[in-house]
This record gives C-alpha cells, sequence and structure tokens, in this order.
C-alpha cells in the first residue's frame, strides 16, 4: 500500500521515540507495545481494552470494524475534502479488517464504505490487495501448508522465521478455508518475536478470549470475536530452556497452549 499509493513511512526506534513532543497511536494500544508508556497524548483504536489507556486524548470504540472507519467519522464531521489517495487507503483498511464487511462490520463500518467506495482508485487497491509475493514467502507459505496440522477443527500451521509478520494473519484467514475446520492458528517468527495470528468462524468462543487464555501469561495477546493475535518472545515458550526449541516443538507448544485453551484436552487424529 505504501508502495503503490507513494506513502512516506520513516521507522523510527523507541529511544527516539522519546524525543518527540507528542505520541499518538493508531490502531494500536499502549499495553501492547514492549516500551511501557506512562501517557500518550493520543489513542484512537477499534480493538477491545486490553488494560486501562492513560492518554490526553482517548477515542477507542471496540464496535467498530475498522479503526479506518472512526477516521472517515472526522473527516467528514469536519467536511474535509478527501483525496483519491486517502480514500484508498481508507476503504482498504475496511476491507482488510472487516474480510469485506463479512467480519466484524458494522452500520458505521458499511455507511464509511459506501461514502469511500466511489472516491477511491480500484485499480490501485486491487493491486494492494494482491501484493506481488517474492521467492521468500513463497517458500513460507509452501513450508506453511507442508507442515499443517488440523486437529479437533483447529487448522494450525508454524511459518518459521519469516522477514516481516504481514504473511501471517494472510495465512491464518485462508487456514479457515480448510473443510471442517472452525478455527485457524497460524504462526511465525520475526527475529526473537513469535507473532500468532487466530481466526474463527464467528459461532465459537471470541478469539480474544481465546488468545488471551491460550498466550496472555507469555505478552500480549487480546483481538475481536472473529480474530486475534498474541505476540511474545519465542524463548518464553520455553521457560528454563538454553535455547528456543525447534520449529516443530515450537508448533507443539501451540497446539497445546490452544487446545487446553477451547477445552479440547483429548488427543485426535492430525491430518
Amino acid at each position: 500500500m505504501c508502495e503503490i499509493l507513494d506513502i512516506d513511512v520513516e521507522p523510527i526506534t523507541t529511544r527516539e521515540m522519546h524525543g518527540f513532543d507528542r505520541v499518538a497511536m493508531v490502531d494500536v494500544q499502549p499495553s501492547f507495545l514492549e516500551e511501557r508508556f506512562v501517557e500518550v497524548d493520543l489513542v484512537i483504536d477499534h480493538h477491545p481494552v486490553e488494560e486501562p489507556v492513560r492518554a490526553r486524548i482517548r477515542d477507542i470504540r471496540p464496535s467498530y470494524g475498522a479503526t479506518s472507519t472512526i477516521l472517515v467519522d472526522y473527516l467528514r464531521a469536519a467536511d474535509v475534502k478527501i483525496t483519491q489517495r486517502l480514500a484508498t487507503a481508507l476503504l482498504y483498511g475496511i476491507k482488510a479488517d472487516t474480510l469485506g464487511l463479512e467480519r466484524g462490520g458494522t452500520k458505521a463500518d458499511l455507511e464509511a464504505f459506501t461514502f469511500l467506495y466511489l472516491l477511491a482508485n480500484h485499480n490501485a487497491l486491487r493491486r494492494i490487495e494482491r501484493p506481488a509475493l517474492g521467492e521468500a514467502a513463497l517458500n513460507a507459505l509452501a513450508t506453511g501448508l507442508a507442515k499443517r496440522r488440523i486437529t479437533k477443527g483447529v487448522f494450525f500451521s508454524h511459518l518459521g522465521r519469516v522477514a516481516t509478520a504481514d504473511l501471517i494473519p494472510q495465512f491464518a484467514d485462508f487456514g479457515l478455508q480448510a473443510e471442517g475446520v472452525e478455527w485457524s492458528v497460524v504462526s511465525g517468527v520475526v527475529g526473537e518475536v513469535l507473532h500468532v495470528s487466530v481466526r474463527n468462524v464467528g459461532y465459537v468462543r471470541g478469539a480474544g478470549d481465546v488468545a488471551r487464555a491460550a498466550f496472555g501469561d507469555l505478552g500480549s495477546a487480546g483481538g475481536h470475536r472473529t480474530m486475534a493475535k498474541a505476540v511474545f518472545p519465542v524463548d518464553s515458550l520455553f521457560p528454563g530452556a538454553a535455547s528456543a526449541g525447534s520449529p516443530a516443538e515450537t508448533q507443539d507448544r501451540i497446539v497445546q497452549r490452544f487446545l487446553r485453551a477451547i477445552g479440547a484436552n483429548g488427543r485426535s487424529a492430525d491430518r
């Protein structure tokens, strides 16, 4: 999206962040970051509140399917002219967070979607939604498919080390398409941090609650009814060990924790 819409993003380190006069957090809350802030200036988010948010201004709407919808409310209330590039980015945000209004979308999301639809560049949107996959990404997905496990209606896959975390939720959405599956749990390691994406079909226990039960003691975990994630150091899965386990051992620990969290402790054949 940044490349196609020519959005300039300058990464900053935690140390550099303390040199700014103001800190605003969008689509995330302070409790989800390893760096703990006493107070930030602004938080705009649609995720459920995991811990009390200390901010000068906070607008957190868990009932909304996307943070983009909140921002569209602001822009329309202020009668700001929305450019085609901005409309395209915001529309992609709504589509990505709600799977095209099929997951967690509300009336507010539908109204924002409808408003943006006529303003957006749909050729650019299609290119954003179908990004080119390089050799490394294809190899990671091939590994994920080859090492998949389906147990008690849960699709599990550990991608091993990946360059970026983007592939993990994409593959988690894909996992829900497997026959007989109600849950999809896909994990991958970025640096020394393990990312776990959780998806479900919507009529089972809330994904956020299950993610917290399964991984909340290891790091940050939570989310919505149908989608959630957990982020924690990979070696925390192996307390007392000199180093983290192999990819197969990592997947085994994730499977055990997740099945225990949803109350599926029995053994069953994998396929």
